[in-house]
């Protein structure tokens, strides 16, 4: 069932001819169901932490969006993994491109501890996301576009990496709170593709801690001060950018895609850089007759 809550009635509006009024709200709508959720490797991928059961391993795609569906639909959250882990989720009802926030992601960020993710919308066609297309936020000239990951690895050793720019790494393994395997096994493929964001993890000497720096604006699970009311990010439609960075106009959107876009991890045993979605929906302006 879906929740909607009313966040402010815009104006009110008389009928020039019956004289019959009306009131102009604007809600926030959760999407109508997760249909793909492709996460990378990373510590809360198979977790009792995540919400996942040792005693029932999520072996297919369909249990992994079922799974999805309902974390968030319990104030749960969900973990991306490492850099390229994604979540697609669809609207029933075309979400429309109004020029202002028309889109929302409520993650679990606070002060020091942003987990940035990149948002897609795409346009429906024959059942299935058409084309992604990325919304640009405030690292938009500092990204990496054509990013492409792999993951090799299996059961429970630590998971290395390669990139196409000529790097590699590690998921380190944080024995001391996930001991689980980090894969998550309905996925087929260990190659990821996407936007990667600039690093953003910098050490505190003061506070002796690692600080994962918010960006301005534009992305999931990012404590910003543009975008953001309390934990959650919104987005504008009108941000959309094609594959080659350039601007497109888009009339609605059906589908919205979040993808962890931070390649990083950070000591004391914070490990991999994950972006954490715990809701996801858009606005809509509903009009009541009084």
């Amino acid at each position: 069932m879906k929740k909607y809550i009313i966040i402010g009635t815009l104006l009110g509006i008389t009928a020039c001819n019956s004289g019959s009024e009306y009131s102009e709200s604007r809600i926030s709508e959760p999407a109508t169901r997760i249909v793909e959720y492709t996460p990378a490797p990373g510590q809360f991928i198979n977790s009792t932490e995540a919400g996942f059961d040792p005693a029932n391993p999520i072996t297919s795609a369909a249990e992994a969006c079922s799974y999805a569906e309902q974390r968030l639909a319990t104030n749960g959250y969900v973990s991306l993994g490492g850099w390229g882990g994604y979540i697609v989720a669809e609207f029933d009802t075309p979400v429309s491109n109004t020029g202002d926030y028309d889109l929302y992601v409520t993650g679990n960020a606070f002060d020091g501890s942003s987990e940035a993710g990149v948002v897609y919308v795409a346009q429906r066609e024959n059942g299935q996301p058409k084309t992604w297309y990325e919304l640009q936020g405030s690292a938009f000239r500092e990204t990496i576009r054509g990013y492409e990951i792999t993951y090799t690895g299996i059961g429970t050793e630590t998971i290395a990496w390669t990139d196409n720019q000529g790097g590699s790494g590690t998921i380190d393994r944080i024995e001391s709170y996930h001991a689980q395997s980090y894969l998550p096994a309905w996925v087929a493929t260990r190659t990821y593709r996407g936007v990667r964001l600039p690093d953003n993890v910098s050490y505190d000497e003061g506070r002796l801690t690692y600080i994962m720096q918010p960006f301005e604006w534009g992305y999931a699970d990012n404590r910003s001060t543009i975008d953001a009311v309390g934990l959650t990010n919104r987005f504008r439609i009108a941000d959309a950018v094609d594959a080659a960075g350039n601007p497109i106009s888009l009339n609605s959107i059906d589908y919205i895609k979040i993808q962890t876009g931070v390649n990083c991890k950070a000591g004391n045993e914070v490990g991999e850089i994950s972006t954490e979605v715990c809701r996801i929906g858009c606005y809509r302006t509903i009009i009541d007759k009084e």
